[in-house]
């Protein structure tokens, strides 16, 4: 009886250590991880619209004994505006992990903010979805149990970018003194995120005496959707007395979401009357007045000659009756 409470004893006192040196199945495993809490992340696009992130990802793998898992990464493509060409990615096929170790890795994604080929930016709004897949190799020379996976999203930084274009009846424009034409001037938002335009203003170079209307400024101050646009009509009013010149006409719009200012120009013709025209048909209307005058002076010259004759007559017919008479 002695031996077996001394028995009993001394496996209490060592059962401690047995069990904690049998392995835990909860230690036998591994876990995945972003090193960042970002989202969605932002993909910078520089002055070309272009890009490159890189992110990072850490595997703890808390067994004791080192492991090898496959990297995969693949990117979700939105569906209005954006083209999975425009993305590569830059990632490590497999990475090996320390026994009880917590490591960093990193892939690097880059591309342009292009959505299509008709040199669109892929919209801002837009979420791309992008999916870590680590698949467990080997454990302790075995396969490995399984994988897994994590998410994060991505998406453009805003761009602000306004375009101005003009178009005309006439494809040469040309405004005669004194007179006015209207031309249209269309803003259009190729940046990839809503706009506004909150000034308008517009001059004339080398032509003073040009001036301005339009039927409304409230058109060129309005709020632009992503790719949207607005227009309106610009009356170009020449004074009588401008001269043949060729003249500029500039227009500077400002982009609500940058701060930036945005121009367009269109180039025309002022032509004034023709000088000789003018003075042709001055003499020609002098030279009508003249024929006239002349005529009436030959009429009136012409009644004399004819009253002398009358006389005469009338005195040789008078004589000769009274001859005759006598």
């Amino acid at each position: 009886m002695r031996k077996l409470i001394i028995t009993i004893l001394f496996v209490a006192i060592f059962s401690p250590l047995v069990s904690s040196q049998t392995p835990n199945p909860e230690n036998l495993s591994w876990s995945l991880g972003w090193d960042s809490d970002e989202e969605p992340v932002i993909m910078e696009l520089d002055s070309s619209n272009n890009f490159e992130i890189v992110l990072k990802f850490w595997i703890d793998n808390s067994r004791p004994a080192p492991s090898d898992f496959e990297i995969d990464v693949q990117i979700e493509y939105p569906e209005f505006d954006c083209n999975e060409n425009d993305f590569s990615i830059d990632s490590p096929s497999k990475v090996s992990v320390d026994a009880s170790t917590n490591e960093t890795f990193e892939f690097t994604i880059s591309g342009n903010g292009y959505g299509n080929s008709d040199g669109w930016l892929c919209p801002a709004s837009n979420i791309f979805s992008t999916e870590l897949s680590v698949s467990d190799l080997v454990m302790a020379g075995q396969a490995g149990d399984g994988s897994k996976q994590i998410e994060r999203d991505l998406k453009y930084s805003a761009v602000f970018d306004l375009q101005l274009d003009f178009s005309t009846n006439n494809q040469d424009l040309t405004v005669k003194s004194g007179t006015n034409e209207f031309i249209s001037l269309g803003i259009y938002n190729a940046g990839n995120s809503p706009d506004a335009i909150t000034s308008f203003s517009a001059h004339f170079e080398g032509c003073p005496q040009m001036d301005y209307a339009v039927e409304s400024e409230d058109d060129f101050k309005s709020t632009l959707e992503t790719h949207g646009s607005t227009s309106g009509k610009v009356e170009l009013i020449a004074s009588p007395s401008h001269p043949d010149k060729m003249c500029e006409f500039h227009v500077k719009v400002v982009s609500e979401g940058n701060g930036r200012s945005y121009f367009g120009e269109t180039v025309f013709k002022v032509e004034a009357p023709d000088i000789k025209e003018e003075k042709d048909e001055v003499e020609e209307a002098e030279g009508n007045e003249g024929s006239e005058s002349s005529e009436l002076g030959a009429e009136s010259s012409s009644m004399p000659a004819i009253s002398s004759l009358m006389c005469v007559i009338t005195v040789i017919f008078s004589a000769f009756i009274r001859r005759k008479t006598q």
